[in-house]
């Protein structure tokens, strides 16, 4: 890896990297790359009823996407939302290492997220149901189940790779590898 997740440099690498993808990408973006990312951190941000909604959250949460090396994804990607008191300070694709130290984990493979995306599964129903696997507090989810259903919800229009040619998602293999080394994601 060239720079280092955390530091100030890594930061604005990477926000310089995500600003030319999304000059250069054209939407819908492809689910779980940088510029879907910025996109969803947006619709957060500019979300009233998820500031309400979640006004007394506190904790990270990553969102654990499972390796998928027929679309392409041969390793697993984690979205770390920092959220706090109604506010979305920052939605990052980060290294395992710090999607792993997040206050809450939400793990589930490729099919349950583009469920999700799509309306046709519930996650507070999923995570009762194991379809998608937590790790910290269900209470606090409980809690704010609202909240939840509402970042979901916020959830940018995506494409998917697994409705990508062959030589596409040959493509995206390189570009997420490249990524991965750069980043460390």
């Amino acid at each position: 890896m060239n720079l280092q997740y955390g530091t100030e440099g890594w930061e604005r690498e990477y926000e310089e990297f995500v600003a030319r993808r999304v000059e250069s990408e054209t939407e819908p973006y492809l689910l779980g790359t940088p510029e879907w990312v910025a996109l969803y951190e947006r619709n957060i941000r500019e979300d009233p009823a998820y500031r309400e909604a979640n006004k007394g959250w506190e904790g990270t949460i990553a969102l654990h996407i499972l390796a998928e090396p027929a679309i392409g994804l041969d390793n697993d990607l984690y979205l770390l939302m920092d959220l706090w008191h109604g506010e979305c300070r920052s939605i990052r694709l980060v290294p395992r290492e710090a999607g792993e130290g997040a206050d809450y984990i939400l793990t589930a493979d490729y099919d349950k997220w583009k469920a999700l995306i799509f309306k046709e599964l519930n996650v507070i129903k999923a995570l009762m149901r194991g379809k998608i696997k937590l790790k910290g507090n269900m209470g606090n989810i409980v809690r704010y189940a609202k909240g939840a259903v509402i970042l979901i919800d916020l959830a940018p229009e995506a494409r998917f790779q697994d409705e990508m040619a062959p030589e596409d998602i040959e493509e995206f293999r390189d570009w997420i590898n490249g990524l991965r080394v750069e980043y460390g994601v």
